[in-house]
C-alpha cells in the first residue's frame, strides 16, 4: 500500500465532528477541544486548570492510557461538552488568555462582565468572579457617594432594559451587593412598568414571585422612609443656626409649608425634587444665605440616612454584611 492510500484510510478512519473551530480562541498546541452547541474552543488544560478549580479537579483524575470507545477526542485532544452558550465560553476564555480583554477597573460591556461572572461561578474561578463583581458594583454601587457619581464612574456602560438584566444575573450568580441599589433605580420608576419587567424575568416561578414581592414592598418602604428626612426643614422647631433674615426666612419656610405640603403628600414630587436639588431648595424658597446651607444640609443628611437603610427595605442584610458577602471593599465603592 502506498504513503497516499494509507494517508486517505487514516482521513477515512477520523471520526465526524458536529462542530466548527472558533475562529477567536483555538490554540494549535492545546490539549482539550472544549465544544459549546456547534463551536469548538483549543486551549490548554493547564491554563484552565490554573485558573478554574473544577477544570483543575477535572484534570487532576487519573486518564486511562488508551482512550476507550466512550472518550471523545479531537486529534488528540479530549473533547469536553459543555452546557454553556458559545458567546459565554468565548469571553470567559479570551479573559483567562488575554489580560487586555478583560482588565480591572477598565470599561466593559455588560455582556463580557455577565459571562464572565456566569462562568467564573460556575467553574469555580475567584479571581475572574470577583473582577466582574467590581466591575457590576460600579454601576450599582454599595455607597451613596458613588451611586451619586455614577454617571461618569461606571465601567459597565448602560443599556436597555438593565435593571432586570441586573436582577437575573444576581439570582443566577448568587451576588446581592448590587440589589439594594438596582431596586431603588427601579422604585424611581413607575411602578406598573416595572413590575410588567419583573413579570418577565427568566428564572424560576417561585423565585419570580419572591422578587416581585421584595420590590413592591421594598419600594413602598422607601417610599414612606423618604419623605420625613427630607422635609424635616419644613417642620416648626427646625433649626436655623446662622439665619440672616430671622422672621422673613421664618414666613417664607411656613408659606411652603401650606403650599408644598399637599403637594407632596399627594404626588411625592416635591419630596423628589428636593432630594434631586438640595442645593437649590433654600433659594427656590428665598431664604438667606445661610438657611439656604442648612436646608441643603439637612436633606442630604436625610438622604444618608435613607440610604443606609436602603438593603433593608427590600429584605436583603446590611451595607456591611453584603460588602463581605460578595469581596467589595471602600476601595470599589
Amino acid at each position: 500500500m502506498s504513503a497516499d492510500d494509507l494517508g486517505s484510510k487514516q482521513k477515512t478512519n477520523v471520526p465526524p465532528t458536529d462542530f466548527a473551530p472558533s475562529t477567536d480562541v483555538w490554540y494549535s498546541d492545546g490539549s482539550v477541544v472544549l465544544v459549546a452547541e456547534k463551536t469548538a474552543f483549543r486551549v490548554h488544560g493547564t491554563i484552565l486548570a490554573a485558573h478554574c478549580e473544577v477544570f483543575k479537579d477535572m484534570f487532576a483524575m487519573p486518564q486511562p492510557a488508551v482512550p476507550d470507545a466512550s472518550t471523545e477526542t479531537y486529534e488528540g485532544c479530549q473533547v469536553l461538552r459543555l452546557q454553556d452558550s458559545p458567546t459565554d465560553l468565548k469571553h470567559f476564555l479570551k479573559s483567562i488568555y488575554d489580560f487586555s480583554y478583560f482588565r480591572p477597573g477598565v470599561t466593559a460591556k455588560f455582556p463580557v462582565v455577565a459571562a464572565v461572572l456566569r462562568l467564573g461561578t460556575k467553574y469555580d474561578a475567584p479571581a475572574l468572579r470577583q473582577r466582574a463583581i467590581d466591575l457590576l458594583a460600579t454601576a450599582y454601587p454599595l455607597s451613596l457617594e458613588a451611586w451619586d457619581a455614577r454617571a461618569t464612574k461606571r465601567l459597565v456602560p448602560p443599556f436597555e432594559d438593565e435593571l432586570t438584566a441586573y436582577i437575573e444575573l444576581a439570582i443566577e450568580s448568587d451576588i446581592r451587593a448590587v440589589l439594594p441599589a438596582v431596586y431603588y433605580a427601579a422604585s424611581k420608576t413607575p411602578l406598573p412598568d416595572f413590575l410588567d419587567k419583573l413579570h418577565t424575568l427568566r428564572v424560576a416561578p417561585s423565585v419570580q414571585w419572591d422578587v416581585c414581592r421584595a420590590f413592591v414592598v421594598g419600594r413602598e418602604r422607601l417610599l414612606q422612609a423618604e419623605p420625613a428626612p427630607t422635609l424635616a426643614f419644613l417642620q416648626s422647631e427646625f433649626p436655623r443656626p446662622g439665619c440672616q433674615n430671622g422672621s422673613t426666612c421664618t414666613n417664607q419656610l411656613n408659606l411652603s409649608v401650606r403650599r408644598v405640603l399637599p403637594q407632596a403628600s399627594s404626588s411625592e414630587l416635591y419630596h423628589q425634587w428636593c432630594l434631586d436639588n438640595p442645593d437649590k431648595v433654600g433659594s427656590a424658597l428665598g431664604l438667606c444665605t445661610a438657611c439656604q446651607a442648612t436646608v441643603a444640609t439637612s436633606i442630604t443628611d436625610g438622604r444618608k440616612k435613607v440610604w443606609e437603610q436602603l438593603p433593608g427595605f427590600f429584605g436583603l442584610p446590611d451595607w456591611a454584611t453584603l460588602e463581605a458577602r460578595d469581596g467589595l471593599g471602600s476601595s470599589h465603592d
